[in-house]
């Protein structure tokens, strides 16, 4: 029996602890988890799905207490240390840390000593055909263009819910009938909100240097992506894409229902495909193999 530690002291990215923990998931090892804080509850969220221990004190001993200690954010100074392995989320942060092992979260991120994952666990699903599209993440409200307000008017049979930060106010959106907007939601909540959607609406103005988090909850949630083509392209995703404008997508109740059934059918096997490889990664180069253990 081994000892692996997932740790961060930043009040963000603890939405990749479900990817590690469904890689670690059945197999045999004590999964503990130490971070200072959890503001959107998400270790509330992933203990309703896996086992793991739970600590909020950080200190230096942990480096001699565990195994393997996993960095949520290779730029968190807490622990920096060369065993340690941490999520490069940019390129460029590489040099600020000791860590000598890395994992990335998307394509656009690789290297020596740089093992690419894509962050996919397994939530409790609910498939529903309520007409909701939803959109997570960070977004400026100048990226509100009449582009993304001539979509919604064009679906208005659709609600569309923008969990959205990045602006003091997003008056464009909240003049639109069909639109809700929300912020700060907890981990719970967010996951429910996703389960009651027909789409996931990938950004527009998407960056192409990091991972962006809409693209794995729609694998995990099994949710179709609204998605540009080269994004769709580049990760190899399944989805509804656009080459420039979300406008191209037209009418969502043009649709069919087989079509959509095909796209949630193709999103099962990538998950399966995806899980299958991080966990690949992990027992070739990440785990110890004079551990003994089996992923």
């Amino acid at each position: 029996m081994i000892n692996i530690c997932i740790v961060g002291s930043f009040p963000f990215h603890l939405e990749c602890i479900g990817f590690l923990l469904e890689i670690l998931s059945n197999t045999g090892v004590n999964i503990y988890i130490h971070v200072e804080s959890d503001m959107f509850n998400y270790l509330k969220h992933y203990s309703e799905i896996y086992d793991f221990y739970i600590s909020k004190n950080l200190s230096p001993e942990i480096l001699n207490k565990y195994d393997k200690i996993i960095k949520l954010s290779s730029n968190d100074p807490v622990l920096d240390n060369n065993d340690i392995l941490s999520i490069l989320h940019l390129f460029s942060l590489k040099d600020n840390s000791k860590n000598k092992k890395y994992l990335s979260l998307t394509p656009y991120i690789n290297g020596e000593n740089i093992y690419n994952t894509f962050p996919v666990y397994r939530p409790n699903i609910v498939f529903n055909k309520n007409k909701t599209v939803i959109f997570i993440g960070y977004y400026k409200s100048e990226n509100i263009d009449n582009d993304i307000v001539n979509f919604i008017n064009i679906n208005k049979s659709y609600k569309f819910r923008f969990i959205i930060r990045g602006s003091p106010n997003y008056n464009r959106l909240k003049r639109l009938n069909n639109v809700e907007l929300l912020t700060n939601i907890q981990a719970n909540t967010l996951a429910n909100l996703i389960n009651e959607s027909k789409y996931i609406l990938s950004k527009k103005i998407i960056n192409y240097d990091r991972f962006s988090g809409q693209l794995g909850l729609s694998i995990s949630f099994e949710k179709p992506l609204l998605i540009d083509i080269k994004t769709k392209k580049d990760y190899n995703l399944p989805g509804i894409s656009f080459n420039n404008d979300y406008s191209e997508l037209g009418d969502l109740d043009n649709i069919c229902d087989n079509t959509y059934k095909r796209l949630i059918n193709e999103i099962k096997n990538k998950k399966e495909e995806i899980i299958t490889s991080n966990k690949v990664i992990f027992s070739n180069h990440i785990i110890n193999k004079s551990n003994n253990v089996n992923i």
